[in-house]
């Protein structure tokens, strides 16, 4: 998803969070202390879907690559470089969904099983 569809998405949470407290009388400051939990909920419910519409099974060598950013030939040190580099962005625990760090791990188990 891009930038500009993030900054979006996040106004439309925040517009429903002001009316949810105005209609509801709730302290905008309790809706908002809620926001990582719905994100969090919102990211894995994306995740989902982006499973649900992708192909299954396993990852060919090529799209492999193309999701570490590395040519199909790449040194196994240009792998495990490309490999931190995404997994450090994508990680749960730094905003990432656990479906990209799966990904991002499957694809480098991908390449260094040549």
């Amino acid at each position: 998803m891009g930038r500009a569809q993030d900054w979006i998405k996040a106004g439309g949470i925040l517009g429903l969070a002001i009316l949810t407290a105005r209609a509801t009388k709730t302290p905008l400051a309790t809706l908002l202390a809620a926001m990582p939990v719905l994100l969090k909920h919102l990211q894995q419910m994306e995740a989902k879907q982006a499973t649900s519409r992708g192909t299954s099974g396993p990852l060919t060598h090529a799209e492999a690559a193309l999701i570490l950013g590395v040519s199909p030939n790449a040194s196994e040190d240009e792998i495990m470089q490309a490999h931190r580099r995404l997994i450090q962005k994508n990680h749960p625990d730094v905003g990432g969904t656990d479906y990209l760090a799966a990904k991002i791990n499957q694809a480098r188990d991908i390449l260094l099983s040549k």
